[in-house]
């Protein structure tokens, strides 16, 4: 390493200004990229090349084999597939934070930028859910959602009768709207840091002219704040897009995957632990990483192209 940085330092001395720093530049840049390089190579290749290798291989001969994958596509079209209600789960949850969680934290990020009263309070209180373990925030939900939890309770005061309360959580018709609210109510803390972080860098002189020019809250928000903010926004999204098939939603703790409420992810940690196998999950991992790489940078094309790039 002495050597490398001997080496650069003689050859910088041989070269005018700009091309020395030109040179610096590089190397910083390289060097910044090898940690991100070494760190995928280690965390993810190295991981998971022998999952990609028996994704290809028979279970009981270890020979190559697109029987994994062809299983696969067998189970996906049959009626009451697992991996089915696993995919379509997958896409619920994400459909409900970027449609309602993404919308609702834009507007409570705005309404705690313009500091309405208690404005500091509410910040507190919606990033809570996020210092707090989430097997503890689970716990708690399922308390209140309980039958004869706080809102069974308030149901029954509000109708002055004991109402038919259903178990929500153990109902295939409920479980997984019930999941999502959950998702929708501990979705917001790290959002609404991020909007209102990049509402705060909007110069003050843009905020000056519309309140010179009468411009309402909506009309604010919509038409000047959600362009200049695009690119957090657009980072969000392809972000929460990159986890619709690695998202467990805690349905762990919350169904052990009963009652209709899988995620891809859990159904292929499902197969290893309760089922020991291996190859066949492997499998559905490989095709879904290869499916959410064109997804993704598809979602971050059509985003990139909805707005232009404003600097301030």
């Amino acid at each position: 390493m002495k050597q490398a940085v001997s080496a650069i330092k003689q050859n910088s001395a041989r070269l005018s200004p700009l091309q020395a720093r030109k040179l610096k530049k590089t190397v910083f840049v390289w060097t910044m990229l090898s940690l991100a390089i070494i760190n995928f190579a280690v965390f993810w290749l190295y991981v998971n090349f022998d999952s990609i290798l028996i994704a290809f291989q028979k279970a009981d001969t270890g020979r190559f084999s697109l029987e994994n994958f062809a299983r696969m596509f067998r189970e996906m079209g049959q009626p009451s597939s697992s991996l089915k209600g696993a995919v379509l789960n997958s896409f619920y949850y994400f459909f409900a934070g970027i449609f309602i969680t993404f919308p609702l934290s834009l507007v409570f990020s705005y309404f705690l930028y313009k500091k309405l009263p208690f404005s500091s309070f509410f910040r507190v209180i919606f990033f809570l859910p996020s210092i707090i373990s989430s097997v503890v925030l689970v716990t708690l939900f399922k308390h209140i959602v309980a039958v004869n939890g706080p809102i069974h309770e308030l149901l029954n005061l509000l109708s002055g009768k004991e109402i038919d309360y259903p178990v929500l959580l153990a109902d295939p018709r409920y479980a997984v709207p019930t999941i999502i609210l959950y998702g929708i109510w501990t979705g917001f803390g790290l959002n609404i840091v991020l909007f209102t972080g990049a509402m705060f860098r909007i110069p003050e002189d843009i905020v000056e002219y519309d309140a010179l020019e009468g411009v309402g809250f909506a009309r604010e928000l919509f038409a000047v704040f959600t362009p200049m903010i695009w690119p957090t926004i657009t980072t969000m999204i392809v972000y929460s897009t990159a986890g619709i098939f690695t998202n467990m939603a805690n349905i762990l703790v919350f169904t052990n995957g009963n009652f209709d409420t899988q995620t891809v992810a859990f159904f292929i940690f499902a197969q290893v632990k309760y089922a020991s196998a291996y190859n066949y999950p492997a499998a559905i991992g490989v095709f879904f990483s290869a499916l959410g790489v064109p997804l993704v940078l598809g979602v971050k094309g059509v985003l990139e192209r909805l707005f232009d790039t404003v600097t301030y």
